[in-house]
């Protein structure tokens, strides 16, 4: 496994970085990556391999759940010196489409001392729009950085998984944030300041 010749660690990152940072203050707003010449292993997609490489560096963990293989882990390593961890110790948790949330339970939720000593999800999805899209999930979102409503639509995400990121959040500030990222590059973050309904489109 070989590290990537044509992402900047610095440049590339920072700017990425931004886009994460932009997305979470703005629920429900969708960023978009650049493309980028890097070819993550097979069921990584590149907004997920992206956000791993802005986020994960020698002092953090992350656990990879669902997928198939060892590549992704290693592929990971290589790229961002971060170890794969227990998903009761890792700061962030990598999921494929459709994930279910089951294998989620000891995902960290923080402490009342220490609330934001929680997990991040980095879930994958077939696409994210601001329109309606066949056989997705409409969610609505509201709270801290929401002008009112906002609302998206989610195609190859489980609503078995928001129900799960429901029950984790009911305690704010404990809770997990989630990041979602699709195969057009482009992402959305759920965090867990946020309330949010879902309805299934035909």
């Amino acid at each position: 496994m070989q590290t990537e010749l044509h992402y900047d660690t610095v440049f590339d990152a920072q700017q990425h970085f931004r886009l994460l940072l932009d997305s979470m203050a703005r629920p429900g707003k969708i960023n978009t990556f650049p493309a980028m010449e890097i070819m993550p292993p097979v069921g990584l997609n590149q907004a997920s391999a992206l956000t791993g490489f802005a986020l994960l560096n020698a002092d953090t963990s992350y656990h990879i759940a669902g997928y198939n293989g060892a590549d992704i882990a290693q592929y990971l390593l290589v790229n961002t010196a971060s170890q794969q961890a227990g998903i009761d110790i890792a700061e962030y948790i990598f999921l494929p489409e459709n994930h279910d949330g089951r294998g989620l339970e000891k995902a960290r939720v923080g402490t009342p001392v220490y609330p934001e000593d929680s997990a991040t999800l980095i879930a994958e999805a077939e696409l994210i729009s601001e329109h309606a899209i066949e056989n997705s999930l409409g969610i609505t979102l509201k709270g801290p950085g929401v002008n009112g409503e906002a609302q998206i639509f989610v195609s190859g995400i489980n609503p078995a998984l928001l129900d799960y990121l429901k029950e984790q959040n009911v305690e704010y500030p404990l809770g997990i944030d989630l990041i979602v990222t699709d195969r057009q590059n482009n992402l959305l973050c759920i965090p867990r300041s946020n309330a949010f309904t879902y309805i299934k489109t035909n």
